[in-house]
C-alpha cells in the first residue's frame, strides 16, 4: 500500500514540475508576444496546484484510517477491525480518486502552458494558410470570368454557398488569429456545410457517389476530427468574444476620429452604401417609370435589375464624405447658431450637402461623361453643361441631408454600444462580402470590356469601362 501510494505521489510530482519547468521557459524566453501564459493557463495551474493539496490531505486522511485500523486488529475486536479496515478501504480509495483527479489536472495546465506561445499553431496554421488560398484564388477566378456566364441564371444556389463558405473562410481565419473559443465550433460547422451543401446539391442533380464523396472530402473530414479531438486546439483556443464594450461611448463617440473603430465603420459603410445605393437608383428608375420625376427608364440594364447586388462606390463614397466632411461642420454650425438660430444651421448644412454632391457628380461628369454617354440632363431644368441639373442637386440635398442628421450619428451611437470583437467580426464578414462582390463586378477582365454595350441613359445609374475598371456615378 506504501509503494501504491509512493508511487501516485511521484506521479503528481512529475506533473507539477513538467508544469512548473514550462512556465519557467515561457517566462524566460523575454518575448511578450510568443512566450505569453494565458489567462487560462494561470488558471489551470491553480486549480492544478489546489487539487494536488486536495490529494494529499486524502492520503493523511488514508494514512491516519491505516494507523486505526491496525490499532483496531492488535486490540482483538473483529467487529471493530472491519469497521476500521472498511473506513481505510474508502479512504484510500477516494485519496487515489483525489490524485487521479490531480494529475489530469496538472497535465492540463501543463498542455495550457505548453501551447500558450500565440506562434504556435500547429496544425490550425496550415488550415489557416489554406482559408487564404481559398478567399485568394476564388477572388481571382471572380476576377477573370465573364459576368454573364456567371449569371446566365441569377443567383444560384451554388453560387450563395460558394459566397458563404468564402466568408466563413475570412471569419474562421479571424477567429483562429484571436484564439476565441467560437472558432472551434464555427469550423466545424463550416466544414460541415460545405460538405453537406454540395452532398445536397450532387444528390438533386443525381451525381452522388458516396466513396468519391468521401475521397473528395477527407480533408474536411481530418480537418471536423483535429477540431473535435485536439489538446492543441482545446488549449489554444480559450478566449471568449464579447465580453469587452466599444471603446466608443455614446457622449464622445465623434471624439476619437481616425481611430481603428472610426476607420472601421467607414469602410463598413462604403461597402453598404455602395449596395444600398443601387436598390435607391433602382427606386429612383420605378419614379421614373411612373413619370413623376424625368428621366430614362431603361428596363433592360441588366447591372441594374439582374446584379441587384452590383455596388455603385459613389453612393458609398458619398457617405464616407459626409462622415469625414459634412457631419463635422454640421456639428459645427449647431455649436455656431444656437437657440432660434438652429433653422440656420439646417439650411446650410442642406445647402452644403447638396452643393458637394453636385460638384462630385459635375466634376465625375467631365471625366467621364463627356459625350454624354451615360447620362444627359441637358432637356433638365436648371441644368449645368448637361452634367448635373437642379432635380438631381435637390435630391442630393436631401439625401445628404437624412444621412448627416440623422443616419450616420445614429449608426454611430448604436455601433458605439456593441463590444469591439463582435464589431471587428461584422467587419470581417463585410469585408470580405465587399472583396466578392468587387472582384466580381467591378474589376472587368480586358476580354469583356470591348462587349460592355454602352446605353446612354438619363439616370444616374450607368457604366464606363477606364480601361479595366467600371466606374459608377
Amino acid at each position: 500500500m506504501s509503494d501504491e501510494k509512493n508511487l501516485e505521489n511521484n506521479s503528481v510530482d512529475k506533473e507539477i514540475e513538467r508544469v512548473e519547468r514550462a512556465l519557467d521557459s515561457a517566462y524566460s524566453t523575454g518575448k511578450a508576444d510568443w512566450a505569453t501564459v494565458t489567462q487560462s493557463a494561470h488558471k489551470d495551474v491553480e486549480e492544478a496546484v489546489s487539487m494536488v493539496e486536495v490529494a494529499m490531505k486524502a492520503d493523511e486522511e488514508a494514512d491516519d484510517a491505516r494507523k486505526i485500523a491496525v490499532i483496531a486488529e492488535k486490540s482483538g475486536d473483529r467487529q471493530k477491525a472491519r469497521t476500521a479496515r472498511r473506513k481505510e478501504r474508502e479512504a484510500r480509495k477516494k485519496a487515489n480518486k483525489e490524485h487521479a483527479a490531480a494529475t489530469k489536472s496538472a497535465r492540463k495546465a501543463y498542455n495550457a502552458i505548453r501551447f500558450s506561445a500565440p506562434n504556435k499553431l500547429g496544425f490550425m496554421r496550415f488550415i489557416q494558410v489554406l482559408f487564404v488560398v481559398h478567399i485568394t484564388v476564388t477572388l481571382l477566378a471572380l476576377m477573370i470570368m465573364s459576368r454573364d456566364a456567371y449569371f446566365q441564371n441569377g443567383y444560384t444556389s451554388t453560387s450563395a454557398v460558394d459566397w458563404t463558405l468564402i466568408i466563413l473562410s475570412g471569419v474562421c481565419f479571424w477567429l483562429i488569429i484571436n484564439r476565441y473559443k467560437i472558432a472551434r465550433p464555427v469550423t466545424i460547422g463550416m466544414q460541415i456545410f460545405d460538405m453537406a451543401a454540395h452532398g445536397i446539391m450532387n444528390l438533386v442533380d443525381g451525381q452522388f457517389n458516396l466513396p468519391i464523396f468521401i475521397l473528395n472530402y477527407s480533408f474536411h473530414i481530418i480537418v471536423v476530427l483535429y477540431f473535435i479531438f485536439s489538446d492543441r486546439v482545446k488549449m489554444i483556443l480559450i478566449n471568449d468574444i464579447g465580453k469587452g464594450q466599444g471603446e466608443f461611448e455614446k457622449e464622445d463617440f465623434r471624439i476619437k476620429r481616425f481611430s481603428w473603430p472610426f476607420v472601421r465603420n467607414l469602410i463598413i459603410y462604403f461597402i453598404v452604401f455602395s449596395v444600398i445605393g443601387h436598390w435607391m437608383e433602382m427606386g429612383l428608375c420605378q419614379f421614373i417609370r411612373l413619370g413623376l420625376v424625368q428621366g430614362d427608364y431603361n428596363p433592360t440594364n441588366t447591372m441594374l435589375w439582374r446584379d441587384w447586388l452590383y455596388p455603385f462606390p459613389m453612393e458609398g463614397a458619398a457617405v464616407v464624405i459626409i462622415a469625414l466632411v459634412l457631419y463635422p461642420f454640421f456639428i459645427w454650425l449647431k455649436k455656431k447658431f444656437t437657440g432660434k438660430k438652429m433653422v440656420v444651421a439646417y439650411l446650410i448644412s442642406f445647402i452644403s450637402g447638396a452643393f458637394l454632391c453636385s460638384v462630385i457628380e459635375f466634376s465625375m461628369g467631365l471625366i467621364v461623361n463627356a459625350d454624354y454617354q451615360l447620362w444627359d440632363y441637358r432637356e433638365n431644368f436648371g441644368n449645368l453643361m448637361g452634367q448635373v441639373c437642379l432635380q438631381n442637386t435637390m435630391a442630393f440635398g436631401v439625401v445628404a441631408a437624412i444621412i448627416t442628421w440623422w443616419v450616420y450619428p445614429l449608426l454611430e451611437r448604436w455601433l458605439s454600444h456593441v463590444p469591439q470583437d463582435v464589431m471587428n467580426l461584422a467587419a470581417v464578414i463585410i469585408f470580405v462580402f465587399g472583396a466578392i462582390i468587387w472582384s466580381l463586378y467591378i474589376i472587368t477582365p480586358p476580354k469583356e470590356i470591348e462587349k460592355i454595350e454602352m446605353q446612354p441613359t438619363k439616370s444616374a445609374a450607368a457604366v464606363v469601362s477606364i480601361p479595366d475598371i467600371k466606374y459608377l456615378c
